[in-house]
């Protein structure tokens, strides 16, 4: 009989209660781009506030071993869940490691993060000297190619 009772009561409970979405901020994406010889990112983060008081309030960036936390303002709530934040990380060498995260005010660190490296030199250089490899290759190609004249 008691276990009976415990079983209508368990069943009564989760009749009229409704489930938590508890939405743990994720990084999607981190783009970076090149202006004037430093390194922007533009760092996408993905969230859904459930109340107004709910909301991403810092992002994490390290590099190496260099950590920087960025103090962001609350976001608006809007029908989007996504929202981007801009970083300036200055003249970088080489392809340095990158790791981005997202800290919400209930849910703490995100869980999914995004890492990867950022690349030394911008696209557009990158194009334009593959570019002019290739033209070079070609001219060189040709050149080599034209029958000698001998006499």
């Amino acid at each position: 009989m008691q276990i009976l009772v415990s079983l209508i009561v368990v069943l009564a409970s989760t009749a009229f209660s409704s489930p938590v979405l508890a939405v743990v901020p994720e990084v999607r994406n981190v783009v970076p781009y090149d202006v004037g010889g430093s390194t922007y990112l533009n760092i996408t983060v993905y969230h859904t506030p459930e109340i107004a008081d709910h909301y991403v309030d810092m992002i994490k960036v390290t590099m190496g071993s260099n950590t920087t936390t960025l103090t962001i303002g609350v976001q608006s709530l809007t029908p989007q869940d996504t929202f981007t934040v801009s970083y300036d990380l200055g003249p970088t060498q080489g392809t340095p490691s990158i790791t981005a995260e997202a800290h919400c005010i209930i849910h703490g660190w995100s869980t999914m993060n995004w890492s990867g490296t950022v690349p030394e030199y911008s696209l557009p250089v990158v194009l334009m000297t593959l570019a002019l490899v290739s033209a070079s290759a070609v001219f060189l190609h040709r050149k080599n190619k034209r029958p000698s004249l001998r006499f």
